[in-house]
C-alpha cells in the first residue's frame, strides 16, 4: 500500500501546473501573434477601401467620357465640376491634327512605314479624310480630403465630323459649294 501511495504522492507533485514564467511567455506569443493579425486585417481594409475609392473614380470618368461629343459638339477647352461631395472632375480637350499622329506613328514603326508609304505611291491614308476633327480628351478625377488627397488621370481620343453647316472645314465649304451648284443645276 505504501507503494501505491508514493506513486500517487508522485503522481500529484508532477501535476502541479504551469509556472507564472511559463504563462508570461504564452500572453506575449498570443499577444504578438494577435497584433500581426490585427495589422494585417487593416491593412486589407485599407486596401479595400482604396479599391473602392478608385473603382468608384474609373466608374464616375467612364460616364462622363462616354458622354463627350454625345447630344453637343466636342470644342476644345477646360471645364470643371463635381460628381458629388467627395469626387470632383477637371476635363481638358485639344484639337489634334491627324497629320502630326501619322508623323509620330511613322516616326515610331520606322523602316515599315516607310516601305507602305513607298509601296502606295507616297499619299497618307489620313489625306483620303480631311473631313474628320480628331480631339484628345483628358480626364482628371480627385477625390478625398487634403491630406487624403487622392487622384486618378484617364485620357482618350475622339473622332467626330465637323459641323459643315458652318464651313468650319476646307472640305465642309467644298461640300456646300457643290452642294448649291448641284441644287442651281435642277
Amino acid at each position: 500500500m505504501r507503494i501505491l501511495q508514493r506513486a500517487r504522492c508522485g503522481h500529484a507533485r508532477r501535476q502541479r501546473g504551469f509556472t507564472l514564467i511559463e504563462m508570461i511567455a504564452a500572453f506575449v506569443i498570443f499577444a504578438i501573434a494577435i497584433g500581426s493579425l490585427m495589422q494585417i486585417l487593416s491593412m486589407s481594409v485599407n486596401n479595400t477601401r482604396r479599391s473602392l475609392d478608385e473603382t468608384r473614380a474609373s466608374l464616375w470618368a467612364q460616364s462622363l467620357l462616354d458622354n463627350v461629343g454625345i447630344g453637343e459638339r466636342i470644342e476644345a477647352g477646360h471645364t470643371s465640376g463635381e460628381f458629388d461631395r467627395n469626387y470632383r472632375w477637371e476635363m481638358n480637350i485639344e484639337l489634334v491634327d491627324p497629320q502630326t499622329v501619322e508623323a509620330e506613328a511613322t516616326t515610331m514603326l520606322g523602316d515599315v512605314a516607310v516601305a507602305q508609304q513607298v509601296g502606295n505611291g507616297g499619299t497618307s491614308p489620313l489625306a483620303e479624310l480631311p473631313q474628320m476633327e480628331l480631339f484628345h480628351v483628358e480626364l482628371l478625377v480627385v477625390w478625398g480630403g487634403r491630406a487624403t488627397e487622392r487622384s486618378a488621370r484617364f485620357t482618350t481620343l475622339r473622332l467626330t465630323l465637323p459641323d459643315l453647316t458652318q464651313g468650319s472645314s476646307p472640305m465642309g465649304s467644298d461640300r456646300s459649294q457643290r452642294a448649291a451648284a448641284g441644287e442651281k443645276g435642277r
